[in-house]
């Protein structure tokens, strides 16, 4: 695999992958902020180029430092050709099998090649699959040659005040890292020290938001990830059947809209209200869906799970 660094050969893989939404998303995204400061300390990898065939991005490793943590050692794949995944995925030089991790990609055709590739290391992968939901002006940067996104991070903190209008007497307002511990202790996949430090990196270097109470407390909130996904939305459950979620998101994808920010997100098969509400708010479910593979070492497993 070739280390892809210029900025203009980036540029032009991230234009390519625009073509291959909704299966690219996860990749794009990733791209998407690396080509605006790479704040998540990224690297992209590639079989080939100017041809290539599948492409990975990864943390560097002097970010993956720590063999359990999941949240930081994420791997993400887009691939035109999976039969060629199992040369490329095997060696520890693309994937660090000795840690605990995952992996996550929006193509139907991985599970069966990651799980044989699993097969011959000492590790058990745990499979997730979920509904991908993106909206149409998502979906329309596959055919369209304009500058829809793209605005750079100073950029889009000088646009912060454009969607500052009430919901009653709630207020729109972008996360800061005050609320990490909120949204850490709220996320059915966090409530740990290594979760927390990966919201406070998100928070810190993505725009998430929320609606603030009188007292300027989060009641609703959605954070956004280095692959440019929202995740972790959530009410507290006093205000929860009111709606606050749908008008949080409301004025979120309005915010993410002005500052030309793609996004897109999942939901788990069985939460029906959760499909409903984004259906409601514009977003489609994408025929590919949301993959993701957590590689456990076996000399992990004894150990307690977080």
């Amino acid at each position: 695999m070739l280390l892809l660094q210029e900025v203009q050969m980036l540029q032009a893989l991230h234009r390519s992958l625009a073509k291959s939404i909704p299966e690219s998303l996860k990749v794009y995204g990733s791209i998407f902020h690396i080509n605006k400061g790479n704040p998540f300390n990224l690297e992209v990898l590639v079989d080939s180029w100017p041809e290539y065939q599948t492409v990975i991005t990864r943390p560097q490793k002097k970010k993956m430092t720590d063999d359990m943590d999941h949240y930081t050692n994420t791997y993400h794949i887009f691939t035109k050709t999976p039969e060629s995944l199992p040369e490329i995925l095997e060696s520890n030089n693309v994937i660090n099998w000795d840690q605990i991790l995952n992996i996550q990609g929006c193509q139907q055709g991985l599970d069966e090649t990651i799980k044989s590739i699993a097969a011959s290391k000492p590790v058990q992968i745990d499979y997730s699959k979920r509904f991908l939901y993106a909206t149409e002006a998502t979906l329309q940067l596959k055919s369209s040659n304009t500058r829809m996104f793209g605005r750079s991070h100073e950029e889009t903190i000088q646009n912060t005040g454009k969607c500052r209008s009430k919901v009653g007497n709630l207020k729109p307002a972008l996360l800061d890292i005050s609320h990490s511990e909120l949204v850490n202790n709220n996320w059915k996949f966090g409530k740990n020290e290594k979760s927390l430090r990966y919201i406070k990196s998100c928070i810190q270097n993505f725009p998430g938001y929320c609606l603030l109470d009188s007292e300027g407390n989060p009641i609703t909130w959605s954070v956004m990830e280095a692959t440019c996904e929202l995740r972790m939305a959530c009410t507290l459950p006093g205000y929860r059947g009111k709606g606050m979620l749908g008008e949080m998101m409301k004025a979120y994808m309005q915010y993410l809209h002005q500052n030309e920010i793609p996004f897109y997100l999942h939901v788990e098969d069985t939460n029906k209200n959760s499909h409903k509400a984004v259906r409601r708010l514009g977003f489609r479910a994408m025929p590919c869906e949301w993959h993701q593979w957590k590689s456990i070492p076996i000399r992990f497993q004894q150990l307690p799970k977080f």
